[in-house]
């Protein structure tokens, strides 16, 4: 039988942490072999930073705020997903992964964000039992969830003619969706 020894490295530390609040960027080229990784944490702060040959490379770091409850990655639909996106409370504010601000945009919910996607122009946030969607900042479509909503994706644009939002809800439930109503 054969054995591994495992040592622990620590590489950076963060502040604690919400659960989907750190993602691996993708590789943007030959040019460029750093691996990026981008994590949110609850004393709201956002840091990217690259691992290049076993080194961390600091890319940037927000000051603090208010707690990031979520972080996901965005682009132009067909495009690379290299924007950052992090949700605090009612706000998502989306950056460059260079780490300048691009958008901050109150969505006017009465509680807080619990899960995001984002698909080209088009947002999906969801709280515990509605969901919203938003297309260049403007609210298009809401769903009233009758079970509590744990996650969301929604399908490759690439593979489905529409955009299609799937919710994995607490009854074990996928519900999935279609712009203008439920499926």
């Amino acid at each position: 039988m054969m054995q591994l020894n495992l040592t622990k490295v620590d590489y950076t530390q963060v502040g604690v942490t919400f659960p989907k609040s750190m993602k691996l960027l993708p590789p943007t080229g030959k040019k460029d072999p750093t691996q990026k990784v981008a994590v949110a944490d609850q004393n709201g702060v956002l840091q990217m930073f690259g691992v290049k040959k076993g080194e961390i490379v600091p890319i940037f770091k927000t000051v603090p705020g208010q707690k990031i409850s979520r972080l996901c990655l965005g682009g132009a639909a067909g495009g690379a997903k290299d924007k950052i996106f992090i949700s605090s409370y009612a706000e998502v504010k989306g950056f460059t992964k260079k780490g300048k601000q691009f958008l901050g945009f109150d969505t006017n919910l009465t509680e807080s964000i619990k899960n995001m996607d984002v698909q080209g122009a088009d947002l999906l946030i969801t709280g515990n039992y509605i969901f919203n969607h938003y297309r260049d900042c403007k609210d298009t479509d809401y769903y009233l969830c009758g079970d509590k909503i744990n996650d969301i994706i929604s399908l490759p644009l690439e593979t489905v003619p529409e955009l299609t939002p799937v919710l994995a809800c607490q009854d074990r439930a996928l519900r999935v969706l279609q712009v203008g109503g439920q499926i």
